[in-house]
């Protein structure tokens, strides 16, 4: 018993490494709040680009031309502002594929792999539209990113006082003679 005391009580030694940790775990803890409203400033830009791939391949049905074709007559058009408005309307169905495979991957994605994939499409242009506000979550993902928190909040804190010393040659310990 007195060994897991000894344990837990050098995990958590001085009060700089517990309030370190307790930082970490509320940062962390608002993570699955921060992921949920980028999603819904995502699904706000997908309908947008949804919507305008809607319609320039209603334009395209409007003369008998498939989408593809469209842009790509477009594009191939020697008038500067054609060529241009082929490459505007190819970036926007690509700007909707990119929100739409976010959007799916991120919504689908399990409670511990979602920050990694939410790193991994996380469109930072859309990211800084998020009207974050600062909430006590009571769910258990939340509950998951907490306990991450503590030990990366653990590890890191424990990191960055070992490598400097280490670095610094203080960690060594000098021979007796």
């Amino acid at each position: 018993m007195q060994f897991i005391l000894r344990f837990i009580g050098g995990l958590f030694g001085s009060l700089a490494e517990r309030l370190f940790v307790f930082f970490m775990a509320l940062f962390m803890s608002q993570a699955p709040q921060y992921m949920n409203l980028y999603l819904n400033v995502l699904s706000g830009a997908k309908a947008a680009y949804e919507k305008s791939v809607k319609e320039i391949g209603e334009k395209a049905a409007e003369i008998g031309m498939t989408t593809k074709d469209f842009i790509d007559d477009l594009v191939k058009s020697p008038s500067q502002a054609a060529h241009k408005s082929g490459e505007l309307h190819q970036s926007q169905i690509k700007h909707f594929e990119d929100a739409k495979a976010a959007f799916d991957a991120i919504k689908n994605a399990s409670a511990i792999t979602r920050p990694f994939i939410f790193l991994k499409h996380v469109d930072w242009s859309l990211a800084k539209n998020v009207q974050f506000q600062a909430a006590l979550p009571f769910t258990l993902e939340s509950l998951i990113y907490v306990i991450m928190g503590i030990i990366l909040g653990m590890l890191l804190y424990r990191a960055l006082l070992y490598f400097p010393k280490k670095l610094l040659g203080k960690g060594n310990k000098e021979l007796g003679a």
